[in-house]
């Protein structure tokens, strides 16, 4: 199948910060829900992903019709990255024919996401980043220097690498990562107000 960007959004159950999180409501959707179909809007994405090893987040998704890859219970652990829950997913992707030549890594305690910062970070990373070159990443960064994690864009060769790499770039977005509930609800109340 012929597909050029894929984004894949790791949705687990169980957070050690924040108790249910990625399923807090924001404007009565749990939160990955509400953050995916914002992204779903983007017409520079070829294909979505839930990835996740819970049955009441598959419920969920099969709810608002989204598509989801099932990871071993194993791969949701605190300690583990979240690079490995890619390759797991891309892995799977491979297997039904789906080898896209971007990546797109997208949190789900993201919901201030905007379509327009990850079409023009997509725009810059295809057409400005090092264009040729096959291994290659862009993060998103906050106004304070420090990555917040909203999204990560890489080829699909840097979803693979072990080492780290040598072509990178940044986009800044003003977009909060939910961990406690003192942000959420700063959140959710900059998004519902």
């Amino acid at each position: 199948m012929k597909i050029k960007t894929v984004l894949i959004m790791p949705v687990k159950f169980k957070s050690s910060r924040l108790r249910n999180k990625n399923i807090l409501p924001i404007k009565r959707l749990p939160m990955f829900v509400y953050t995916l179909m914002k992204v779903k809007k983007s017409k520079k994405i070829d294909k979505f992903y839930v990835s996740t090893e819970s049955k009441k987040i598959v419920k969920i998704c099969k709810k608002y019709k989204i598509d989801f890859i099932k990871r071993p219970y194993y791969l949701s652990k605190p300690d583990v990255e979240k690079q490995a829950v890619i390759v797991n997913c891309l892995k799977k992707l491979r297997k039904i024919n789906v080898k896209p030549k971007i990546v797109i890594s997208c949190q789900a305690n993201s919901p201030q996401i905007k379509i327009k910062d990850i079409e023009n970070a997509l725009n810059f990373f295809d057409k400005k980043l090092f264009p040729s070159y096959p291994i290659k990443e862009l993060i998103s960064v906050g106004k304070d220097n420090i990555q917040n994690a909203s999204f990560r864009i890489m080829t699909y060769k840097a979803a693979f690498q072990k080492t780290l790499s040598t072509k990178i770039g940044v986009f800044f977005t003003n977009c909060m990562d939910i961990h406690t509930y003192k942000e959420y609800k700063k959140v959710k109340k900059s998004i519902e107000s």
